[in-house]
């Protein structure tokens, strides 16, 4: 009964903040099965409240008001030194917020679901204004830099953003990972190991004689485990970050932390050597399994990669995978690649012609009309060996299953303690006033029919 009290405060209150809410949800979990029927539509009416007190925004919105008409009567007072230029820039602000609040962006729009950002802005607004009519030196009305740490140190690990400009965009380079995911076989899993069948001997089939015995033959199926692995990272900010500024900090460090996933994806599926740093899995490149072209006597290096290498990986991929194969490698490779001619001479230039074919309207770029797929985590020109694989040929949708359990999963905490950049010493939330927000991905591979895909490595020394 103290649960449904609850949930009828709540309703009776009109709105539920974030916490609340997710209290409710366990709270619920906890109830037996009459108590969850008869409180679901209620509790479903409780997550579609607002997180904050509506009478609080307009009394925000009235502040904003009575700043504005203080403003406009103290204009007169102020000095004409500083009238021109401090009332000039502060009203630009304020219309430059009114436009925003018309357009429904930045801290005015949909997404921004916290209020704490308008409050940030009301504040900025309310301090510049004060500092202006106390005839105070115009270097107060500036905003203060803060400090986005992330870890226990005093050092500005991340850098330095600013209120003084309000700009909601993180400048960044973005990379393309995620290539495994794309290419690869993925199936979504409820548990965390994956049993698959494989094809170990295929039958046989046999001339007869008339009146001759026909032999029986097995097809003998192999079996290939799958466990899933967790890719995960906790990242702490300050509470002043993550309420004073208007950029969604959490959104965009989740798109950092997506990015991230992909890449040990890649790398533990095209290059991992089976140790820990790679999840304990086995890349293709280092699959004993995967068919594999040497290079020529002498041709130690990526740079020696020739014509005949290339399509000694077509002709060692069995047929069945050549209909949907492609050529996998890193782009510095595909540099080397793109200035090989083919044996056969174009017409009238005495030239070979170029492997490589350049993409065109709806046409990839491809190799013998293969078409290839750059992946960043396979090895670079600038990684060079003997006896190094170094490109992949062939159908990796057929070769492999990549699998995942759910989503990436994102909590947000400000309790507990977690470890610090250095791994050295732990940040305790309380204390230091700080929020945590973690990503976890379950996610793993197996190379259930490793023939259908051949790599090429480098001669031996």
């Amino acid at each position: 009964m103290n649960f449904l009290k609850m949930l009828k405060k709540m309703l009776a209150k009109g709105f539920a903040t974030e916490e609340e809410k997710v209290s409710l949800r366990k709270e619920l979990k906890t109830q037996d099965a009459d108590t969850q029927e008869l409180a679901a539509e209620d509790v479903e009416k409780v997550e579609a409240l607002p997180e904050t007190d509506p009478k609080e925004e307009d009394v925000e919105q009235e502040v904003e008001k009575a700043i504005k008409k203080i403003f406009a009567g103290e204009k007169k007072e102020i000095s004409n030194s500083i009238k021109n230029d401090i009332v000039s820039d502060v009203q630009k602000i304020l219309d430059q917020h009114k436009q925003k609040m018309e357009k429904g962006v930045g801290a005015y729009s949909p997404e921004a679901k916290k209020d704490v950002k308008r409050k940030a802005v009301n504040k900025f607004l309310r301090e510049g204004i004060i500092s202006i009519l106390s005839n105070n030196d115009t270097k107060e009305f500036e905003a203060a830099r803060k400090e986005m740490t992330t870890d226990g140190e005093a050092s500005p690990y991340t850098g330095y953003i600013t209120d003084e400009v309000l700009s909601a965009e993180i400048r960044h380079l973005m990379t393309v990972y995620g290539v495994a995911a794309r290419e690869f076989t993925t199936v979504s899993f409820t548990q965390s190991a994956y049993k698959a069948n494989n094809l170990a001997t295929d039958v046989s089939v046999f001339w007869v004689d008339e009146a001759g015995s026909i032999r029986s033959t097995q097809a003998v199926l192999g079996q290939e485990s799958l466990q899933l692995k967790k890719l995960a990272v906790i990242i702490t900010l300050t509470r002043e970050l993550l309420q004073e500024q208007e950029i969604d900090f959490v959104s965009f460090l989740g798109e950092r932390v997506a990015e991230g996933f992909a890449q040990a994806e890649d790398e533990a599926f095209f290059i991992g050597d089976g140790t820990s740093t790679y999840g304990s899995f086995t890349g293709l490149l280092a699959n004993a399994n995967v068919n594999n072209i040497d290079m020529a006597a002498g041709s130690t290096s990526f740079g020696d990669v020739s014509v005949s290498d290339l399509r000694s990986m077509q002709d060692g991929t069995p047929q069945g995978a050549l209909a949907g194969a492609k050529y996998y490698m890193h782009r510095s490779i595909l540099s080397v690649i793109r200035n090989l001619r083919s044996d056969s001479v174009a017409a009238g230039d005495g030239k070979g012609v170029f492997l490589y074919t350049a993409p065109s309207g709806n046409d990839p770029a491809n190799i013998d009309g293969y078409p290839i797929s750059l992946v960043e985590s396979m090895p670079a020109i600038g990684d060079d060996a003997a006896e190094k694989s170094f490109v992949l040929f062939g159908d990796l949708k057929k070769a492999t299953i990549r699998g995942i359990r759910g989503g990436i999963n994102v909590d947000r905490f400000n309790a507990g303690t977690v470890k610090n950049v250095a791994n050295n010493a732990d940040i305790n939330l309380i204390t230091t006033d700080r929020e945590a927000v973690r990503w976890i991905n379950q996610v793993g591979y197996i190379a259930i029919v490793p023939k259908a895909v051949t790599k090429l490595t480098t001669a031996a020394v």
